[in-house]
């Protein structure tokens, strides 16, 4: 110390203190609030009642209001311990049970600042022995004071009796209201009653927790697999509760009960992501995985993984040397020396919870797809050994990770419905040759990239471009109507259209109940009718009668279509119409002519009959049928080519 000063230097402490140990170490309404609740179980309530606006936006007069039925303050308490900064309770005290016998959540004294993490008001109204005690502390007020200056509290509005939320007038307890909120964001109701529930193991019969009128139970979140009980570790001195909470000792003192869950899609809400732990009813450590390095395999593992640990041993002893937790209260001292055995022993857990998680999974996706596959007939034409191929595929796809059993159904069918394609024969011949993990890693891949169907559909393609060649030829060629390409079309109906159903070709027109004569050639018979919607005509939603005619002679001459031919296929057109309008709902009726050219007076009679509302009728030549068909098949294929990295055509 400096001989020259007039005065021993001082420690200060400025009211802005406030802000890192309440604003900072308190962020969130989940945390403010379970600080809140945990004063109340300090104070031996049996009930906690939290009202607070969910699922709205705050406005300028919402508040939040805390009530509990515990013992209370007068006005000793509150002045001697609740507006104590940094008041070691346990120390004080001498013993970490409450009055009655409690383990005690709080410790250094900094709890009651929790509130200034979500608001800039809190009043505090509580009752002792009938005695109300009242004071208001605003945030801007003790951030404001200089150094050293004392914070005097200030008047409250509360009075009258101290009501529970059911209009119950309570002789003993506290009520805490914060306003001036400081939240933005809406709170989604679902997710801040899972994460208040996960906060607090406490056991109801000692005290209840309400939110908004509502008892919250115990965290329970569902999940596809628990350990245990769907799996335990074969290990000395572990045993099962009834509650299939594993129990263990990690170290002469350490006791910890646990259960890992694992849920059947990936957590949506990440904050449920990992392992919380619990000590004295309360979590100590926001959910985690205890540090573990993350390959692959762990890191899409995480996404399913929740459970918790109760370690009460974290949260012993009365002074700070004995603390494994950190000022907030919701995590630990992962530093800590004392902590090592610990985590060692939780990231061991953890690989061996995904280890089993895997085992688990493929054998439940592997059962399923064999009940699946047996209702189905899937498998039912194969021989044994196909069969067994079938099934190591089946195998190998249950264990990639996010598969469900109906993925492993829906890939297996994909190959079977491709049995017969060479390209993706090849491809399986050429997996099979690999390791096992190799074959789950392309497999993935295939699943993930739809490649089976990618290959079938290019054999697919292929074949219809090849049809779309045939009937080219056919028409070049000067091919007769009857057979050749009557039958072609029979054979490749998506030429025309892939939505068109086939009914029938050469349809007798008074078949359908049309009361029909003929002005034109004596015909009766349309070349072809499709439906849109139902292969029943009464219940189609479209009926298409479609005449075709030839494109060129045998010497390469184009054909052009007649101004009969032109009437006839309007009157038979015109006739499906009249059928359709005697139908409840009626069926729209589209005619489409296909020539290579037509007559002069054809082109009279087609033109004025294409401005026709209804039925409508459509002509088309054969070359611009042919045209738009294949370049609407070499996109597909184009898009299926890109898809199994092959650029070629």
């Amino acid at each position: 110390m400096s001989a020259m000063a007039d005065e021993p230097l001082k420690l200060r402490f400025l009211g802005s203190l406030v802000e890192q140990l309440g604003a900072q170490m308190y962020p969130s309404a989940t945390a403010t609030i379970a600080e809140l609740i945990s004063n109340a179980w300090d104070a031996d309530a049996r009930n906690v009642w939290v009202e607070i606006p969910l699922g709205e936006r705050w406005g300028p007069s919402d508040k939040i209001v805390v009530i509990d039925d515990g013992t209370g303050m007068s006005y000793e308490d509150a002045a001697e311990c609740y507006l104590q900064v940094g008041r070691k309770r346990r120390v004080v005290q001498e013993t970490d049970r409450t009055a009655g016998k409690r383990l005690l959540h709080g410790r250094k004294g900094i709890g009651k600042l929790a509130a200034f993490g979500t608001a800039r008001i809190l009043e505090c109204y509580t009752v002792k022995s009938g005695k109300p005690t009242i004071f208001r502390l605003n945030y801007d007020h003790i951030r404001a004071l200089p150094p050293s200056a004392d914070y005097t509290v200030e008047e409250a509005d509360s009075t009258g009796p101290l009501i529970a939320p059911g209009g119950a007038q309570l002789e003993t307890g506290t009520r805490i209201t914060l306003s001036e909120i400081k939240i933005k964001r809406i709170l989604n109701k679902d997710q801040f009653i899972r994460s208040m529930s996960r906060r607090f193991a406490l056991d109801t019969t000692e005290m209840k927790i309400h939110i908004n009128k509502d008892e919250i139970g115990r965290f329970d979140y569902p999940v596809q697999f628990r350990l245990p009980p769907d799996a335990i570790p074969n290990e000395e001195g572990l045993s099962v509760d009834k509650g299939n909470w594993a129990r263990e000792e990690i170290a002469p003192g350490q006791l910890v009960r646990w259960w890992i869950g694992f849920t059947e899609k990936p957590l949506a809400d990440q904050s449920m992501q990992g392992i919380s732990i619990l000590a004295r009813g309360k979590q100590v450590q926001r959910p985690f995985l205890f540090q573990r390095s993350q390959g692959v395999g762990g890191q899409l593992g995480q996404e399913y993984l929740i459970g918790e640990v109760q370690a009460d041993w974290l949260d012993t002893g009365r002074d700070i040397d004995e603390d494994r937790v950190q000022a907030n209260r919701d995590q630990l001292q992962l530093e800590d020396a004392e902590l090592g055995e610990f985590m060692q022993w939780g990231r061991r857990r953890l690989a061996w919870a995904l280890a089993e998680r895997g085992r688990l999974r493929k054998q439940k996706n592997v059962d399923q797809f064999e009940e699946d596959a047996i209702a189905s007939g899937l498998l039912n034409d194969l021989t044994a050994g196909e069969k067994s191929r079938y099934q190591k595929l089946a195998e190998i796809t249950a264990q990639i990770d996010g598969m469900t059993s109906d993925g492993v159904y829906q890939v297996i069918k994909s190959a079977r419905d491709a049995h017969d394609d060479v390209y993706v024969r090849e491809m399986w011949e050429e997996i099979d040759k690999e390791s096992p993990d190799v074959q789950e890693k392309v497999w993935n891949i295939i699943h993930r990239f739809s490649l089976i169907d990618a290959r079938r559909n290019q054999t697919m393609i292929q074949r219809r471009l090849d049809a779309i060649a045939e009937l080219t030829s056919f028409i070049d060629q000067g091919a007769t109507e009857v057979p050749e390409i009557h039958t072609h079309l029979m054979a490749n109906t998506w030429i025309l259209d892939p939505r068109w159903q086939l009914l029938s070709d050469e349809v007798n027109i008074k078949n359908l109940g049309i009361d029909y004569e003929p002005e034109y050639d004596g015909g009766y018979r349309m070349d072809y009718l499709f439906a849109l919607g139902s292969p029943n005509l009464e219940e189609s939603e479209e009926i298409v009668v479609v005449e075709i005619k030839r494109a060129r002679t045998p010497d390469g001459l184009k054909r052009s279509a007649s101004e009969p031919q032109v009437h006839k296929f309007h009157s038979y057109t015109a006739a499906a119409n009249e059928w359709a309008r005697n139908n409840k709902p009626a069926p729209n009726v589209i005619g489409l002519m296909i020539a290579e050219s037509w007559t002069a007076g054809a082109e009279r009679v087609r033109d004025g009959l294409a401005q026709i509302a209804q039925p409508q009728m459509r002509f088309r030549t054969w070359t611009q049928v042919i045209r738009d068909t294949e370049r609407w098949h070499r996109m597909w294929l184009a898009v299926e080519n890109r898809r199994v990295g092959n650029t070629g055509g």
